[in-house]
Parts: structure tokens; C-alpha cells; sequence
């Protein structure tokens, strides 16, 4: 197979909307107003209509239906927010069927849930300003796959694919076998097509263990590797993932403490 079919679909990718650009722009205040996010988001009668529905999804587990963008922006703050309405808007884009991963796409989204919490209550008590962020990075962090499973659906690989998975630990090794690209990789063209922060598509480029990141991006590119050891799509908060990434923790000089009591918060609201 070959990596082009994939830079086509990139490339074909319609732009964010509008409201989903001035969000972005708002976001580059280290602050925005509640009130001003509210506004951008319920000017798109769609967009509106999409964030509801996802912040009812019974894994968030609220017992009382969310009915408005004011409670939603409320309880789960402006940076949850902020990735779930990237998520929204990139995802409305593409024809999802994860079965090549033997994933669901409800299974899929709680995955990314758990990734972008988990990088949020956890570095929220290192570093504020990189939590926000690299939160909305780490809810996009495996929106690749959805292209590459397209591709491998249409090549009738599906079966050997999963076949793969389920033989090698290293999930990105099977991916690059069949399409000559990488979650990570195909992630880093769509975030730099649809104009999104440089972040977004600099962390993605050097995402893939073993390659030499860049020191002034290390701290944020550490940190989503280290999430997305614990929480993937083959294992969740299983002792061998968060050994792995202990150890990764300790390598690059973090404390394992909040690490821990991050992933236990997680691990009672999503898995228990």
C-alpha cells in the first residue's frame, strides 16, 4: 500500500466552520470569556446541536440531561469544551468505521475521552498553561486512525490487520506496515491543513516513540506519550500499560504521584 491514497484524503478535507475558527482565535487568550464561548458556539445551530449531544453521552455519567452551551461550558470547563468541539467539527468530516481496530465508535470516543482528561487532571498540577494546552491535542490524538482504517477497509486488509494488532504491542509499527503512515503522521497533515495551532501538528510530528523531539517542545510531546501508553486502543489503564508508563514517567523526570491519583479519578469515572 501506499501513504498517497491518505495525503488525498487530507488534502480533500473541507475547513473547520467558521465558528469553530473564531473559537480558535479566541483561544489564544490565555482566558476567554465564558460568555463570548457560549455566543461562538450556539451562533452554529449545527455545532450547537452536536456539543449536546456528545456532552449526553452516558459515559460522562450526569444523571440530569444537559440542556443548554451555558451548562455545558459550566460543568466541564472552556478547555474540555474547546476539544470537544474540535472533535465535533473534524469528526463531522469523515465516513467513521473503526472495525479494522475492532473499535465502536462510542468505544473510540470514550478512548479519547479518557486521553484528554487523564493529560488534564494530571498536568493541571505541573503546568496550567500546557495543560490547556495540549488537552484539545490529546482528545485529537488518535483521529488518524479513522483515515487509516478507511484505507484498509477499501483494501480488503481488514482481517490480517486486526491479526497484526492483536500480534505486536507497538500499534503504530502495524499501521506503518499496511499504509507507510502512522496515526501520529496522518494526525500532524490534518491539523496543518485545517490551520489549527502549530502545536497541534508540531507534537504529532514527533509523537512516535524514538524520534529526537525538539527541547522546546519535549515537555508537551512527553506528557501526550505518556497518556497515550496508559490509555490506547488495545489497552486502558491495564497494569502492563501503566507500568509502561511509569517508567517513561520516571525517565523523564516526572513524579508518579500525580500521575496516580489522576489515573484513579479516571479510572473510577470511566471503568468502574
Amino acid at each position: 500500500m501506499s501513504y498517497i491514497p491518505l495525503i488525498a484524503r487530507v488534502d480533500s478535507l473541507p475547513p473547520l466552520p467558521e465558528s469553530v475558527l473564531k473559537l480558535e482565535q479566541l483561544f489564544l487568550e490565555k482566558d476567554p470569556d465564558i460568555d463570548k464561548i457560549v455566543k461562538i458556539i450556539e451562533s452554529d445551530p449545527s455545532l450547537t446541536a452536536d456539543i449536546l449531544a456528545k456532552v449526553n453521552a452516558p459515559y460522562y455519567g450526569f444523571s440530569k440531561s444537559i440542556i443548554s452551551i451555558l451548562q455545558a461550558v459550566t460543568l466541564f470547563g472552556s478547555t474540555q469544551i474547546r476539544s470537544i468541539v474540535l472533535t465535533s467539527s473534524i469528526g463531522r468530516n469523515f465516513d467513521i468505521d473503526l472495525s479494522p481496530y475492532n473499535l465502536s465508535t462510542s468505544e473510540f470516543s470514550k478512548i479519547s475521552t479518557m486521553q484528554s482528561e487523564l493529560i488534564f487532571q494530571w498536568y493541571m498540577g505541573i503546568n496550567i498553561e500546557i495543560a490547556r494546552a495540549i488537552t484539545p491535542i490529546a482528545f485529537l490524538m488518535e483521529i488518524g486512525k479513522i483515515l487509516i482504517a478507511k484505507d484498509i477497509l477499501e483494501n480488503e486488509k481488514s482481517e490480517s490487520f486486526l491479526h497484526d494488532l492483536e500480534s505486536y504491542d507497538d500499534i503504530s509499527y502495524v499501521e506503518n506496515i499496511y499504509t507507510m503512515m502512522t496515526t501520529a503522521q496522518i494526525n500532524a497533515l490534518i491539523f496543518k491543513h485545517l490551520h489549527l495551532n502549530d502545536n497541534f501538528s508540531t507534537c504529532m510530528q514527533y509523537l512516535d516513540i524514538g524520534k529526537e523531539i525538539p527541547p522546546h517542545m519535549s515537555e508537551m510531546v512527553q506528557a501526550l506519550q505518556i497518556v497515550r501508553i496508559a490509555v490506547n486502543i488495545q489497552e486502558q489503564f491495564s497494569e502492563d500499560s501503566l507500568s509502561q508508563a511509569r517508567e517513561l514517567l520516571v525517565q523523564n523526570n516526572y513524579g508518579i504521584d500525580g500521575f496516580n491519583r489522576a489515573v484513579k479519578r479516571i479510572q473510577r469515572k470511566y471503568l468502574d
